[in-house]
């Protein structure tokens, strides 16, 4: 009798058990697609579809059996994605494992566990700590290689640091490849225009080098850790990230729903009407972003000048800004008059166009950095921080009135900062202030 109740509790309690198991367990059908905000699937959580979120960070505990795409945030990922991962403008990190590819577009990218395809990433460093059982395709950022590539390895960024293992071939274009003591090339280490570094105990299948430069021409070649450009394909490739990255946010935007019936932003809402306005304020944060990160990137050291100078040389900034302000239209009549400056007003207007986007993202890294450092102990990510001061200056430029003279006074500061450091030529990088981009070492 005893035996038989002993059995009954036992078969009792393992009911309970599976039941609680059971309930702890969530499987969603069907795509996720958010307009704005954070994602996070729990552990536990299955998503048996795609997922899509935008001007959002997206955290993944859980299952994702499907796509994940993710526009202006962050996609992490500890549990496992069984598809492609892609991010536009926007960090991602992989501690579990991806089946698919992964494709960053101007954002860092670093690799902790598995990806089981490709890894490309265009306008933003990389980090392999893990293994990629495909190839790494690295556009205009460093690129280190401390875990395992199966594939290929190409970049077009300066440092190829490589003290894991590559199984197949290194292409680099311009810049210096690094092997470390311990580091395995299988194939072929190629490189057009630089230099090959192996440590002592490095081993590389064979290795060639087109045009050896000195370190010195390489840093002269990448204007102080900047990017410079060697013709048109250059010009096109950067043209062709904009393009897909324009495109991926805009058909984002296109679908994020104000109201549940269902009207979207373009073009159903008047520009005209409140939430055209904010329609209207996103997109432009959205552009702006992108520019300043591919400024950014291009030109690190002119940036910092730039935002380091609104407050090293406040009086200059303000004093070159009020300058071009006031003089900019006055001196486009002078030459319209005169007929033969009439194609130096389109030289005018490019200048304050590229002062203007210069000037903006070094006060957005100024800004963002500030308030990033202030919250936290940690080194800023350079992009970060620039999303972060995009996003606020954007929202205080979309309050009525005041956000009108507000961006007035942002257009002064900005242009200011660009001449009164002569494009960002002069003065050092900052050293205080919001950090100056930091690669940590593996």
């Amino acid at each position: 009798m005893k035996k038989a109740t002993w059995a009954l509790l036992l078969s009792l309690a393992l009911l309970l058990l599976a039941g609680s198991a059971a309930a702890q367990e969530n499987i969603i059908e069907g795509d996720i697609n958010k307009a704005a905000g954070s994602l996070e699937i729990l552990r536990g959580t299955t998503v048996n579809g795609n997922v899509t979120v935008n001007m959002g960070e997206v955290l993944i505990l859980g299952t994702v059996n499907g796509k994940v795409n993710s526009n202006m945030g962050q996609v992490t990922v500890h549990g496992e994605v069984n598809g492609s991962v892609e991010a536009n403008m926007g960090q991602v990190l992989i501690t579990g494992t991806v089946s698919g590819d992964v494709v960053a577009r101007m954002g860092e990218v670093i690799v902790e566990g598995a990806v089981g395809g490709n890894v490309e990433a265009e306008l933003g460093a990389v980090r392999i700590r893990g293994t990629v059982a495909g190839d790494m395709n690295s556009g205009l950022g460093e690129l280190r290689i401390p875990g395992e590539v199966l594939g290929n390895v190409t970049s077009r960024g300066k440092i190829v640091n490589i003290t894991g293992t590559v199984r197949g071939d290194v292409a680099l274009s311009r810049g210096i490849v690094e092997l470390g003591p311990e580091s395995e090339v299988g194939g072929r280490i190629y490189v057009e225009e630089g230099m090959v570094k192996a440590a002592e105990g490095a081993r590389a299948g064979s290795i060639e080098v087109v045009e050896e430069l000195s370190e010195a021409e390489i840093d002269r070649l990448f204007r102080s850790h900047g990017y410079r450009f060697h013709g048109l394909d250059d010009l096109e490739d950067i043209g062709g990230i904009l393009a897909t990255v324009f495109e991926r946010i805009g058909s984002a935007f296109s679908n994020i729903k104000l109201w549940p019936r269902g009207w979207r932003v373009y073009p159903w809402i008047s520009p005209f009407s409140w939430p055209g306005h904010v329609a209207r304020g996103l997109l432009n944060m959205v552009v702006l972003f992108a520019l300043a990160a591919l400024t950014f990137s291009l030109f690190p050291r002119q940036v910092q000048s730039a935002g380091d100078a609104v407050i090293s040389r406040p009086g200059a900034v303000i004093g070159w800004g009020l300058l071009a302000l006031v003089l900019a239209v006055p001196l486009m009549i002078l030459l319209a008059i005169t007929i033969i400056g009439i194609p130096l007003i389109f030289v005018e207007m490019l200048a304050l166009a590229l002062a203007g986007i210069l000037g903006y993202t070094g006060l957005s890294w100024l800004v963002g950095g500030k308030i990033v450092g202030a919250a936290s102990a940690s080194p800023v990510n350079p992009l970060g921080a620039i999303a972060l001061g995009v996003l606020i200056l954007g929202a205080i430029s979309m309050v009525p009135l005041a956000g009108s003279l507000f961006s007035l006074v942002i257009f002064v500061l900005a242009v200011g900062a660009a001449l009164a450091t002569r494009f960002g030529s002069l003065g050092p990088a900052p050293t205080g202030g919001p950090p100056a981009p930091t690669e940590s070492e593996s």
